[in-house]
């Protein structure tokens, strides 16, 4: 029997129908579909045309599984159509991921600017990537990435192996999870030049990179973290927790946590602009600055507001002095 090139499971009302969002000020109208990839594409090109509703909710408790790849951009293959319009992809414990047994490398989405603004609620994405850029989410050129309440996981890509955020573009995570996914630089994220990355109440968690950034890489405009947790990543060389690589970084009430690095910076290896504020760096391991360790370009500095740095091994910060109240 030949096998079907997208399947989809969990049974689910194939019904497609525009809705109204309730009693909001300004009632907007959506595509609920049902539990199969080719209706998931349709209304996102829809969506992107403006010939259909903007917002789609998934069908609950499905997994969209992707075995061949629905669009290519300029850094390779999508599951889901290129997002070159606003798009919101409402889930109940749905899952988007490429099949286990799909033998080409895609990510999920990618996100084209200038116009291209996606934003998903309640969905797990998984299994992503084996490309350059991107496991699960490329924003590009401009475009906005919004995740709430949703996970990004076992992804894989040399550069962001969960998620890239790149040429000027994007990302917002609230309330979300990025873990289990690796990378060269940046095994969860890469937040790259000119782009701008805002973490709130999210776990970067047991992710790693085979160079910089066992969590998150970052060369952006700025990366700002808030009421989070960086736990349990891995870099084999530099910055098991965070790598800033000359761009400004401001973290407050954030555990940096149990994060190793190779050889420097076990929780956050530093050399940019970076300020961390009632945030803890505790329990990282590297070979020299377990919690952190300062580099010496022109410009760089991390600078302590009620923040602590403790019991790191073998070392909290180096090289010794470089960050104002942090002790041994």
């Amino acid at each position: 029997m030949q096998r079907r090139r997208l399947k989809a499971a969990a049974l689910v009302v194939p019904v497609v129908a525009a809705l109204s969002l309730g009693n909001t000020a300004d009632a907007t109208s959506l595509a609920a579909i049902p539990c199969d990839v080719t209706a998931l594409n349709n209304a996102i090109v829809a969506a992107n045309n403006n010939t259909g509703p903007h917002t789609i909710r998934l069908a609950p408790r499905c997994v969209y599984n992707v075995l061949t790849p629905a669009s290519t951009g300029g850094l390779g293959p999508n599951a889901l159509p290129l997002i070159t319009g606003t798009v919101t992809l409402l889930g109940n414990k749905t899952t988007i991921r490429r099949d286990p047994d799909a033998t080409e490398g895609f990510r999920i989405a990618e996100v084209d600017g200038p116009d291209g603004r996606l934003t998903i609620e309640g969905v797990t994405a998984t299994g992503g990537g084996y490309l350059e850029y991107a496991g699960t989410y490329l924003p590009r050129s401009g475009g906005t990435l919004i995740l709430k309440h949703s996970t990004v996981t076992n992804s894989t890509a040399n550069q962001g192996g969960a998620i890239a955020v790149d040429l000027s573009s994007t990302l917002e995570m609230y309330d979300s999870v990025v873990r289990d996914s690796a990378g060269q630089r940046g095994g969860a994220i890469y937040n790259g030049p000119g782009s701008t990355t805002l973490l709130q109440r999210t776990k970067v968690v047991r992710n790693q990179a085979t160079e910089l950034g066992g969590g998150l890489f970052t060369a952006g405009v700025s990366m700002t973290i808030k009421n989070s947790r960086i736990e349990g990543n891995r870099a084999f060389q530099q910055g098991g927790g965070i790598y800033n690589d000359r761009s400004p970084l401001d973290i407050s009430s954030t555990t940096i946590a149990d994060n190793r690095a190779g050889q420097t910076g076990g929780g956050i290896t530093n050399d940019g602009a970076t300020t961390l504020t009632n945030t803890q760096v505790r329990r990282n391991i590297a070979l020299n600055g377990g919690g952190v360790w300062q580099g010496t370009s022109a410009g760089t500095a991390l600078t302590l507001v009620r923040s602590r740095i403790f019991e790191n091994t073998p070392n909290n910060c180096r090289p010794v002095g470089a960050i104002p109240g942090c002790t041994n």
